[in-house]
């Protein structure tokens, strides 16, 4: 709360006289009283209105009109808090920067400036991240760019700009901005921040990988492309099971057998979901069984047995040898 109780007081004398002062007394008085309140806002009109008659009254003046430059920067944080605590990020906004804005205007309340800079980074990538999530991209990366005006080194809004970029195929963007983001992230020990860069930068490459498989000429068959995306996905993110498994199918379709059970192997060290256990599974099983590896086979065929993959792993089951 603002010191202006006894402000009030002060100046109760110069009430008395009728001088040139008195309507910017009045106002600064009415200022103080809304302060006192907790009516920021209407607060901040107050002593608006202060400098402004203060400045045609002339030096005589100034001394209020100091009082009220010193109470607007204040004030401005004080409205945004409001909103900060109310989850209304996109009104705490503005109300941060017009703090920073008049604090370096009036020369003033410096910890109250360095307080608005320390929070709009995170406000601006959260607002920014909502826009994101309703792909609203040029108003994204409008608002993580802001975020990184206030501290070049925030890691989320870089993670945030790396993640539109992904969304919109700029290879080279995202690989500079989730880059970045893991960089930061590491000398902040901030490991979550680093996984959610490295997992996207991993489903880019999946994703790729698959547009790479679809686009394949049946009569020219080449996986080479696919190989390279699945395999970059892998070295941005060792528990891409997915990339794994995809792997193992081209290996399989190569007749590389070796490479196609050591990344079904992979596959199966992170995944979770039932179904693409099965379907790791599967593709084990067909490797085993080109090898000559019954008894495995016959295991990984089992193990396939799930949903509507059920029939397809029955179906190669019953040509293993010895397999119940």
């Amino acid at each position: 709360m603002l010191a202006t109780t006894a402000l009030m007081i002060s100046l109760s004398a110069v009430l008395l006289a009728q001088t040139p002062l008195d309507p910017v007394i009045a106002k600064f008085n009415d200022g103080a009283a809304k302060v006192n309140a907790s009516d920021f806002k209407t607060a901040i009109a107050d002593f608006e209105e202060v400098i402004i008659l203060a400045e045609k009254v002339g030096p005589t003046a100034n001394d209020l009109k100091s009082k009220a430059q010193n109470q607007l920067p204040v004030l401005y944080y004080q409205v945004a808090s409001v909103s900060m605590k109310a989850k209304k990020f996109d009104e705490a906004i503005p109300n941060l920067e017009k703090t920073i804005e008049l604090a370096d205007l009036y020369a003033n309340n410096a910890p109250t400036k360095e307080k608005a800079i320390k929070y709009l980074p995170q406000l601006l990538t959260s607002v920014g991240s909502q826009n994101f999530k309703d792909k609203k991209y040029p108003e994204a990366l409008a608002n993580f760019d802001a975020a990184l005006k206030y501290d070049a080194n925030y890691a989320k809004a870089f993670l945030g700009k790396g993640l539109v970029y992904a969304d919109q195929f700029k290879e080279k963007e995202m690989l500079e901005t989730l880059g970045k983001a893991i960089e930061l992230s590491k000398v902040a020990a901030d490991q979550k921040t680093i996984d959610q860069a490295q997992v996207r930068l991993g489903s880019y490459y999946i994703t790729q990988g698959n547009i790479n498989l679809s686009e394949i000429d049946p009569e020219d068959v080449d996986y080479a492309p696919s190989i390279a995306s699945f395999e970059k996905a892998i070295s941005f993110n060792p528990a891409a099971g997915e990339a794994y498994l995809m792997l193992a199918v081209i290996w399989n379709k190569s007749g590389e057998f070796d490479k196609a059970i050591e990344n079904g192997k992979n596959a199966l060290l992170n995944e979770t979901e039932p179904t693409k256990i099965a379907a790791i599974n599967y593709e084990l099983g067909n490797a085993y069984f080109d090898t000559a590896d019954y008894t495995l086979a016959c295991e990984a065929y089992n193990k396939a047995m799930v949903g509507e993959l059920s029939e397809k792993a029955q179906s190669k089951k019953e040509k293993v040898p010895g397999c119940n």
